[in-house]
């Protein structure tokens, strides 16, 4: 690719990740950036390239929400296991932080899915 194609590429990619970000399709990504450029191929590579950085940002993330709702049940746990024979109360740790881990859990692979 020479310079020219190379910063056509690279305008194309940034545009096509922040178009992934709000949420375009496939079918409307492309449209899109048949505008700026007439090479089909060049824009097949793009969306291509663009629709994965996308999907790899979105499992990082749901895998750090997956690793946070499994820290607050496991605390969770502890907290209950610790404190059942006292006269401390456990209904927070048995019944708030199992439910915060389990929403960030189920958030992180609704991240993960798409």
């Amino acid at each position: 690719m020479d310079k020219t194609g190379q910063e056509l590429y690279d305008q194309l990619y940034i545009a096509a990740l922040g178009m992934f970000s709000n949420g375009f399709g496939k079918d409307d990504l492309e449209k899109e950036l048949l505008k700026h450029s007439d090479d089909i191929v060049l824009v097949t590579v793009v969306i291509t390239e663009a629709r994965k950085t996308h999907y790899e940002l979105c499992r990082k993330i749901g895998l750090r929400y997956i690793l946070l709702g499994c820290l607050f049940g496991l605390a969770g746990f502890f907290i209950t296991f610790l404190n059942f024979n006292t006269n401390r109360s456990i209904s927070f740790a048995m019944y708030g932080l199992t439910t915060l881990g389990i929403g960030f859990v189920f958030w992180g692979l609704y991240k993960i899915l798409g």
